[in-house]
């Protein structure tokens, strides 16, 4: 049998000392000339000339690019490429590939099918380069119920996972005990069934952590917040519940232990354990999920059928679910079977928060604390963006100062409120909910005035004649 002769390596890519030197410099021009923000991609390709695809493979030091390319990389930093900067890729062997190939272990569990997705080009180009440039260890997707944080973690795991020996995804959502959760994980890296399993949590926590400096892992666990607690008017509930109080020690070892994995974490709320670590040059980062764009949402509306409005009409309803993909697609059910895909028809009815939609944030609202729900309750009533001062003096009498500073950081993290010129607002969405709320409450408040007022009214006697 004749045996195939390894493909020519094309291009080259950068050695270690290179991309140190080029990364080093990248993290100083972002400090000093963009506020310590990130360059996004467009940024990078205004900077250096370069398109995205290129730019990704000359930081992923991976696939080979021309010389030029890297020479172009460096200039834009003010860099003299050097000889010693780049190297010849691998040599690639399609036998060793199939070989190779065979050892990688793809968990998906019951992670959701993503083969039909639009848009967050611009998160995924992010994502992939905390985890594969900058080698991020522990990273979390932030962002309220329904706004796509699961999809967007497996459309990016599906692109990535030929550059891990394993990956591996699980949900949260049943708040399963840590010490089982972590068995089950290491007996998912484990090729030896027989391999000893350490009875305390903190040896499972550092048997793991072994695994990962040895094998390149992504490790992708979902629905994060059902572990925390709920609210409490005098409780933190940013941190583990009692119960999973060892998962903050987990989230917290994996940040800090220097490894070549990354674990991903899905939550609607933010650990506190992440908080403290998580920083910009940082190995734990967070990235909050925003809505989708008109044209996104438009792809997704023309899979369930015909739909007219205008750009006014489409910018109108997804500026009122906020680009959420799946109020949107309840929404769009309802414009499709009751008034024939008509959009500006359903923007008539002046109806925001319906169905799943109710319940949706309903969800949200019932693990907010009292602080909180006296803030967001303030801002659903008051139209008016309000800057922090203004806040403080209209509700000093309910809130602290600190409880204040605490509670809208916590609102905005869950995209409950929103500030934009140093000016709060909440969602459209919640406002919504929370004013048909009130009025519920202000009815059943009434009626019940109104029967105990009857039932102390005397009783008039009518005479017959």
């Amino acid at each position: 049998m004749n045996r195939q002769k390894p493909r020519r390596r094309r291009g080259v890519i950068l050695t270690t000392e290179g991309f140190k030197k080029l990364h080093t410099a990248k993290c100083q021009a972002e400090s000093w000339e963009n506020s310590d923000q990130r360059y996004t991609l467009e940024q990078l390709r205004s900077r250096t000339g370069l398109d995205p695809d290129t730019l990704m493979k000359v930081f992923r030091c991976q696939i080979g690019v021309d010389k030029q390319s890297l020479n172009c990389c460096f200039k834009s930093f003010n860099l003299r490429l050097e000889a010693s900067d780049y190297q010849l890729p691998p040599i690639e062997n399609p036998t060793q590939n199939l070989e190779s190939s065979t050892l990688n272990c793809i968990d998906w569990d019951d992670a959701p099918d993503v083969s039909i997705f639009y848009g967050r080009t611009a998160e995924l180009a992010t994502l992939e380069q905390w985890i594969i440039g900058d080698r991020c260890r522990l990273m979390t997707l932030l962002g309220m119920g329904g706004i796509g944080k699961t999809w967007l973690s497996m459309k990016l795991a599906t692109e990535i996972q030929e550059q891990f020996e394993f990956v591996i995804w699980r949900t949260l959502r049943n708040a399963p005990p840590v010490k089982d959760m972590l068995a089950n994980l290491l007996q998912a890296l484990s090729t030896d069934p027989s391999t000893h399993l350490p009875e305390t949590v903190e040896g499972r926590i550092s048997q793991l952590i072994n695994y990962f400096k040895k094998h390149r892992c992504l490790l992708i666990l979902d629905n994060a917040e059902a572990i925390l607690k709920d609210a409490a008017d005098n409780g933190d509930y940013s941190y583990p519940c009692p119960e999973n109080e060892s998962y903050g020690q987990f989230f917290r070892q994996l940040g800090e232990t220097s490894h070549q994995s990354c674990l991903l974490l899905i939550s609607r709320q933010k650990p506190n354990q992440i908080r403290r670590m998580e920083g910009k040059k940082s190995p734990v980062r967070v990235l909050q999920i925003q809505g989708l764009q008109t044209q996104d949402v438009q792809e997704i509306f023309n899979t369930k059928g015909y739909f007219c409005g205008s750009n006014i009409e489409w910018s109108k309803l997804i500026e009122r679910y906020e680009g959420n993909p799946l109020a949107l697609n309840i929404v769009s059910t309802t414009i499709q079977e009751l008034f024939d895909g008509r959009i500006g028809e359903f923007l008539k009815q002046d109806v925001v928060v319906f169905g799943e939609i109710y319940y949706l944030i309903k969800q949200h609202l019932n693990r907010l604390s009292s602080v909180e729900k006296q803030i967001i309750n303030w801002l659903a009533i008051n139209y008016q963006p309000v800057s922090f001062s203004e806040l403080r003096s209209q509700i000093s009498t309910l809130v602290s100062p600190q409880q204040l500073l605490e509670a809208l950081s916590v609102l905005q993290e869950r995209s409950l409120v929103h500030k934009n010129a140093a000016l709060f607002c909440l969602s459209p969405i919640v406002r919504e909910y929370i004013n048909n709320q009130l009025i519920i409450e202000n009815k059943v408040s009434y009626k019940m005035k109104s029967k105990k007022y009857q039932q102390n009214v005397p009783q008039v006697i009518q005479i017959q004649n």
